[in-house]
């Protein structure tokens, strides 16, 4: 590893520290995934329903209050400000302002991870054209008749591309993953969300 970091120059050595942030914000992000990104089962939403039903809040907001994931969230913040408090807001209103506070949850930290796909290749790039500028100065200074004289160049130009690629690659697979569970999730939300505000307005 030392010697890619020596062979490979600064450049090497930021794509190293961009890796290191990348690799921590992906195994963050699906630890927080593993916790609150769950699909809702539908025994916890016919039970929850029963309640609202019978207008038997305190029981709906203990049962949601056991829901993993960040439906069950969701609706133990709805139920307990809109039924139990008395939230002047509207239903709708006030599930959506909630749903927004909590999905920020989920998507927290995506953010650096497309921010880390986009830039990986370019700072490679980068470390592509210094190290052939090294090459080149070498080749000025020293003449051409020897291999030697610009390998080192080559060596750092070729390794930081692959490197830039190797980081890009995970960081973009994650992200679009993400997002794409972020969206399932939302849709779901969305869906479930609709059908308790009306049963707590009926």
């Amino acid at each position: 590893m030392f010697y890619y970091l020596k062979v490979g120059g600064p450049i090497m050595i930021v794509l190293s520290i961009v890796s290191v942030i990348a690799l921590g914000t992906i195994l963050e992000r699906v630890t927080v995934f593993i916790k609150d990104g769950k699909i809702v089962n539908k025994k916890y939403l016919k039970e929850l329903k029963e309640f609202l039903k019978n207008k038997n809040y305190e029981d709906a907001i203990k049962y949601s209050e056991n829901e993993k994931g960040i439906m069950g969230k969701i609706i133990t913040k709805f139920l307990k400000r809109y039924c139990i408090v008395g939230d002047f807001k509207d239903g709708d209103e006030l599930l959506r302002e909630i749903q927004l506070e909590e999905m920020t949850t989920l998507e927290k930290n995506i953010r650096i991870l497309g921010i880390i796909a986009y830039t990986s290749p370019m700072l490679g790039l980068l470390g592509t054209v210094t190290g052939m500028i090294q090459a080149f100065n070498n080749m000025a200074l020293k003449g051409a008749g020897d291999p030697n004289v610009v390998a080192g160049g080559i060596s750092q130009a070729l390794l930081t591309t692959a490197y830039g690629l190797i980081i890009a690659i995970p960081a973009v697979f994650a992200y679009n993953i993400f997002n794409g569970k972020i969206e399932r999730i939302n849709d779901e939300v969305e869906k479930i969300i609709t059908g308790i505000v009306n049963i707590v307005k009926r």
